[in-house]
């Protein structure tokens, strides 16, 4: 669900863009000081995880009478940080009173200064300059904007360190947590939303980190935390957009670990609830957490599938491969669901998924058991009419991977989805080879009666490399073995 939230600080106004990321909006004078209104700007709807959302051009609102503040925070070596409250004389009636040397007593205000910047050079202090918090704040935000997010980091994390006590600690944290994300630095990424969810648990960003730091514990590989992070917060007051979320991120999670059947709960739930969600809330087939739990049913249906093997005795791979084939159409049915979206990223992706479905299915009836006790002819026999009988799928899988790869150059639009084209292409390539190609053939049926994996072993490189080679050395000598004296003396002069 998209949301907005602006929040005031001293001198400035920030909110956040619809990619998460907090902005400086408007200039906030203090009426005492500046004699000027406050200014308050207003913030875009904000859907701060939604990857194909665009950026926002760029608004800040700048005070006339706002000094220029020439910066070398970011690449001056930073020493020393000095606030402090400071003394100042005032005229002003009110406030605390002190006695002078005459007895006295002379009425004072205090205020709170900015940090101040000391740049130290061989021991001696070169420079020195106040620090202003909005400032920083301001320059971070164009720096990530401007996608350098190593310097955005920088000024994020001044804050972040002297000024914890100001209202930009909360969005400077935030910031820098998405900053460390661009840079892959997930594990970093995921101290800064865990400090918020500690520091400000009963924030609103406390919900928008949690979810922060579950993509940030996936990409680092910590699936277990994801899983417990996202039932922790089905535990929470939350809206129909993040309870959908929170669902696919744990089924997400739970592909990767391989818990088929957890997985299919999950992206079930999700499917679920929003099929029951009032019409003002409910989400659009097409929405990216509703395709991917399309897309996420059918993997933990496609991981079943994949998980049985067909072994003997007879009645028993009869039943099982039922039961393989049964998974299959129920795979098949959710990519079905996803594909039809045509979503630029998950319908594409789906297709891919569907072409591997098929192609799974014939590698694991190619690889079933084969009966003791078969002498050379007979497996060879067995083989020819074993591709002859599941010929059928192949060329299936065939058909759905060059369906999928027009579909995919037409509406593909990320680097990420453009993954999925290439993919494609190579199974594509893979599959003609292995309903036609006799070299292919023969090696498929190697690695079967050595009890290898044909996923694994079929197109490794480096061996189909030299079993090529093997063949190739093999017919030379048959074919020389075969030719008469001249003809090998020809050969050799030539």
């Amino acid at each position: 669900m998209a949301r907005s939230r602006v929040v005031t600080a001293p001198f400035i106004a920030i909110a956040r863009t619809p990619v998460g990321l907090w902005r400086p909006v408007g200039l906030v004078m203090s009426l005492e000081l500046a004699g000027q209104p406050e200014l308050f700007g207003t913030s875009p709807l904000n859907d701060r995880r939604d990857p194909v959302r665009r950026r926002p051009a760029l608004h800040v609102l700048r005070s006339p009478a706002r000094a220029a503040w020439v910066s070398g925070v970011r690449r001056a070596a930073l020493l020393l940080l000095v606030a402090g409250g400071v003394a100042m004389s005032s005229a002003c009636t009110t406030g605390a009173t002190r006695s002078d040397e005459a007895g006295v007593e002379t009425p004072t205000s205090t205020f709170e200064a900015d940090p101040t910047l000391i740049r130290v050079r061989d021991g001696e202090v070169i420079d020195t300059e106040s620090l202003d918090s909005k400032e920083v704040f301001e320059n971070a935000y164009l720096d990530f904007q401007a996608r350098r997010y190593e310097d955005a980091l920088q000024n994020y994390q001044i804050i972040i360190d002297y000024f914890a006590d100001s209202r930009f600690i909360l969005p400077s944290l935030y910031n820098a947590g998405l900053a460390l994300e661009h840079l892959e630095q997930w594990e970093d990424a995921a101290l800064l939303y865990r400090r918020i969810i500690d520091d400000f648990p009963e924030s609103e960003e406390s919900i928008n980190a949690s979810f922060r730091l579950g993509k940030s514990l996936h990409e680092a590989g910590r699936y277990e935390e994801v899983v417990e992070i996202m039932l922790s917060l089905g535990l929470r007051d939350l809206n129909h957009f993040d309870t959908v979320e929170a669902h696919v991120r744990r089924g997400n999670a739970l592909l990767e670990l391989e818990e088929w059947s957890e997985a299919e709960d999950a992206f079930q739930a999700a499917v679920d609830l929003n099929r029951r969600a009032p019409g003002d809330e409910k989400l659009l087939e097409n929405s990216h957490f509703i395709v991917q739990a399309y897309f996420g049913l059918g993997a933990s249906f496609h991981g079943r599938m994949d998980e049985l093997k067909l072994v003997l005795p007879t009645e028993r791979m009869t039943e099982d491969l039922n039961t393989k084939a049964d998974l299959h159409q129920s795979a098949q049915a959710n990519y079905l669901r996803a594909l039809r979206q045509h979503h630029p990223y998950w319908s594409v992706a789906a297709g891919y998924k569907i072409g591997r479905l098929y192609q799974d299915f014939y590698l694991d009836i190619f690889a079933a058991e084969i009966p003791d006790g078969l002498n050379e002819e007979q497996i060879t026999i067995y083989f020819e009419e074993l591709r002859e009988t599941i010929r059928v799928v192949m060329e299936r899988a065939l058909s759905v991977y060059e369906r999928n790869l027009g579909l995919a150059r037409r509406i593909v639009q990320s680097p990420d989805a453009a993954a999925w084209i290439d993919a494609t292409a190579l199974h594509l390539e893979r599959m003609r080879a292995l309903l036609d190609d006799p070299m292919v053939h023969r090696r498929a049926e190697q690695i079967v009666l050595a009890g290898g994996s044909l996923e694994e072993e079929l197109f490794d490189v480096p061996a189909f490399a030299r079993e090529h080679v093997r063949q190739a050395l093999a017919k030379a000598r048959d074919a020389a073995r075969e030719a008469s004296p001249p003809e090998v003396a020809l050969h050799e002069a030539n």
